[in-house]
């Protein structure tokens, strides 16, 4: 079967994956300001060692579906990335752990979903195999479609003004996007497995019953078909969403909401029951489990977010009669995974627990960060009768792989130093580099430590109470050896008070680093007081767009915004559209700054350019129409409806995304209004500082740096890197159409689409000319936007009192003058 043939289900099938493996938890919440015990040691009674398991196949693969039985592994991986894609069905016994793969039939246009396995070994599947009318005739729109793109492409890149002609292609171009995004949507419904995404994409309503057939079929331990049976009417019109084997029942299956039973003898189907959601949505979706003591329980996803429970399935009358509740911040989904040792583990970045129905709390099985095990999701997580652990592991590459994870005698791990880095929230990229470093170190070890993982109520007031914590800290005194710099503190009033230790003589003295090879605008911005406190790995771009034709050569300013609106036939209070009063944040964070001298801590927010701010954000509605879809606002730029868009640029893609889908026209960086013209403001992603009491700070250094080097700054897969080199490979790669990498180190060329301003934007590869314009306005750029909360909170407070009229622009501006200036100077 051709690899075009299922390269969107499987795109489609990883993204869901990714989305629907993650968890959050909530925990009550700290006291205020309570100082935070810095461990220096690591926790030693859940470290674990994983050992890869050697899959008998070569090439890129995503693995479908998993399930076990008391003495195997199965699981059903689609491999792809050569000639010809393959299906594999491969069974590993926990005693051995040999891998082996069952033998389907492949034959022809044939593909399998879903899996179940029984208690003696045999295996269940859904089948479908398509017809060679069929296949050929999906091949010949795929190369329809791939012509009409290069069309596109030809007639957006040549310089014409025959505009009925441009107008038409684009047209086209929005057809078959429309067609892709419809595709794409049916395949998001599905996590669990890639063919279901393929068959969304390719089943249209004028397929017929000879096209396509999809069944049911049962194979003996070794493959053979013991029986293939037709689906159940609800099964075969909605799609088998997952299906689980019942004991002496059968195999059970889900699709929209209708539960059907097929007989495992004979593999006759019949719905036996069916569930709705609670409210008028027709979404349903159920996630399914077989436990350890044979019962069965499904949990129920709802848009409304109420769903925290199990529900009993009764397989003696076919009825769901009981209900279980979760632990405390577990929710189901497929995060949950049945064991055999615990009713189910969870997994996230960090560790994998267990529990059992009833607990109401979990239990921690592996700490990831201390047993140095680096994973982007986990998807599955199984024991033997042992109690030892397989999980498949997406791992720091994004691949997937199969392995076994190993209990450490604490008597075999070795005492390093410790060095600790705090954190309000730990980013994934952080993490990953904490793991490489304490692989990589033989003398030290780096110990997180998150402030915000004892206060996880996702409430501004949980999250401040972190901040204080870690500041108090700091200024006491007791802070850790490192911290990840979050957006809210106060870096300015740490440089200047002396908690942070000057990296100047750092990256002058290391051999490694050359600061002319970075960024130079970029770095200096970052600057306290002429000094570098802190190394930023990588930044994004804060500006408002706008439409070329709108603005020509002239700068918007808080002074010809209301005029350039109405000239252009656009309403000032949509002309930014979806900013609203309570929303103004960013306007506060970007042209507010510029009243605030950090270094003398002083500020001017009763000058004229502040008060026609608070003028300029008056015009804008309180809160948004709760009528009004929000992604409505994003279709008004290309209708002409608003004005200037603001957006953080953190891809050169995004330039494509802005000029093709927001506005469908040239486009210009304007920034946000000023007094007397536009800024646009660096916004950095990451930032990491050193205490200035690190009693182990060469050893930091080094941690600190690994974000500076090459091998980091080339893999940066979000944001821009700050070295020149990284930076302008970034730039090159945007030149050429979206690729990746496979398993063979072969460039192979993909579609890459993004959603934007009504519109599917397919990427394709930009010109000398764009990146070199994306260039050029990256480096001219000098300010950084400042998220200080509290200052932001006085604004608001304030602020209501001018936009309600009981106020003077004037009168609120001297008291938020006041306000901010004993901030400033008790902060300094």
């Amino acid at each position: 079967m051709k690899k075009s043939f299922w390269k969107k289900g499987l795109t489609m099938g990883m993204v869901c994956t990714m989305v629907f493996t993650s968890a959050c938890g909530k925990k009550e919440t700290a006291p205020e300001q309570e100082k935070t015990k810095v461990e220096s040691k690591i926790d030693k009674d859940h470290v674990y060692r994983m050992e890869d398991i050697e899959l008998p196949v070569n090439g890129d693969s995503y693995i479908q579906n998993c399930c076990t039985t008391k003495e195997n592994f199965y699981t059903l991986v689609d491999f792809y990335g050569g000639d010809e894609d393959e299906i594999s069905l491969l069974k590993m016994g926990f005693d051995t752990e040999n891998v082996e793969k069952v033998p389907l039939d492949t034959e022809g246009n044939t593909s399998y979903r879903c899996l179940a396995v029984d208690e003696k070994e045999n295996l269940y599947l859904i089948k479908t195999v398509y017809s060679d009318e069929y296949m050929a005739k999906i091949q010949a729109m795929e190369d329809e479609e791939e012509s009409d793109e290069e069309v596109v492409s030809d007639s957006e890149s040549a310089e014409t003004e025959e505009e009925t002609s441009v107008e038409e292609a684009a047209s086209k171009e929005d057809e078959d996007s429309d067609k892709a995004t419809e595709e794409e949507d049916s395949a998001s419904n599905n996590e669990e497995n890639v063919e279901a995404a393929t068959e969304d994409t390719i089943i249209s309503e004028e397929t017929s019953d000879s096209d396509v057939k999809t069944t049911m079929v049962k194979l003996s331990p070794s493959g053979d078909v013991i029986w293939d049976q037709p689906l159940t009417e609800s099964d075969a019109k909605a799609y088998v969403r997952s299906m689980i084997y019942v004991k002496d029942k059968g195999i059970l299956t889900q699709s929209s909401g209708k539960f059907s039973l097929y007989d495992e003898n004979t593999g006759e189907g019949k719905q036996i029951a069916e569930r709705k959601p609670d409210g008028d949505d027709d979404y349903y979706y159920a996630y399914m489990y077989a436990m350890r003591d044979d019962s069965i329980y499904i949990y129920e996803d709802n848009w409304d977010g109420d769903s925290t429970g199990l529900v009993k399935f009764n397989p003696d009358n076919m009825s769901f009669d009981g209900e279980a509740s979760l632990p405390e911040g577990v929710y189901g989904g497929s995060s949950l995974y049945p064991g055999k040792c615990y009713d189910f583990y969870i997994a996230d970045s960090t560790s994998i627990s267990a529990f059992n129905i009833g607990d109401e709390k979990t239990t921690l099985i592996c700490d990831l960060t201390s047993s140095d095990i680096l994973s982007n999701y986990f998807s599955y997580v199984g024991d033997d009768e042992s109690g030892k652990l397989y999980v498949l592991n997406n791992d720091e590459e994004s691949k997937p792989m199969l392995a076994s994870m190993v209990k450490v005698d604490p008597s075999e791990i070795a005492d390093k130093e410790t060095i600790t880095i705090g954190t309000v929230w730990t980013p994934m990229d952080v993490r990953k580099q904490v793991v490489r470093f304490n692989r990589k170190s033989d003398k030290y070890r780096i110990s997180l430590i998150d402030y915000a993982e004892d206060n996880m109520d996702d409430t501004g007031d949980a999250y401040s109470d972190s901040i204080n914590k870690l500041g108090l800290d700091l200024v006491q005194g007791q802070g850790p050896d490192m911290l990840i710099v979050d957006y809210d503190m106060p870096i300015q009033s740490y440089a200047e008070k002396g908690v942070f230790e000057p990296l100047d003589s750092y990256i002058e003295n290391d051999t490694d680093i050359q600061l002319s090879d970075y960024v130079t605008n970029i770095v200096d911005s970052t600057r306290v007081g002429g000094k570098l406190y802190t190394v930023v790995p990588s930044f994004s771009v804060s500006t408002c767009v706008a439409a070329k034709d709108n603005v020509g050569d002239e700068k918007v300013t808080l002074g010809n915004y209301k005029d350039i609106c109405e000239k252009n036939g656009i309403d000032p209070a949509v002309g930014m559209g979806a900013m609203t009063r309570n929303s103004a944040s960013e306007l506060y964070a970007t042209t507010g700054t510029t009243y605030i001298d950090y270094e003398n801590a002083t500020c001017n927010y009763d000058s004229e350019g502040f008060v026609d701010l608070l003028k300029f954000v008056k015009q804008f509605p309180e809160e948004m129409d709760e009528d009004m879809d929000y992604e409505e606002y994003d279709t008004y730029y290309r209708e002409n409806k608003s004005l200037l868009l603001s957006y953080i640029i953190s891809s050169f893609k995004e330039y494509q995304v802005l000029e093709k889908g927001y506005f469908g026209k040239d486009i210009v960086f304007n920034g946000f209004p000023t007094v007397d013209g536009g800024e646009s403001y660096i916004s950095v992603n990451t930032q990491i500082a050193m205490n200035k009491d690190c009693k182990n700070k060469e050893a930091a250094w080094e941690f600190m740096k690994s974000f500076l080097v090459d091998d980091y700054q080339d893999r940066l897969d979000y944001g821009f890197p700050i070295k020149t080199s990284a930076l302008e490979a970034q730039a090159e790669k945007a030149q050429h159409k979206p690729y990746y990498i496979d398993s063979d180190g072969k460039k192979v060329e993909t579609s890459e689409s993004w959603h934007a301003g009504g519109q599917d934007i397919e990427i394709t590869e930009m010109s000398k000319e764009e990146t070199g314009k994306l260039m050029d306005f990256i480096k001219s750029l000098t300010n950084t936007v400042s998220y200080e909360n509290k200052i932001w909170t006085i604004i608001y407070e304030e602020a209501d009192a001018f936009y309600e009229d009981q106020k003077s622009a004037e009168e609120v501006a001297d008291i938020i003058q006041s306000r901010v200036s004993i901030y400033l100077s008790e902060n300094r």
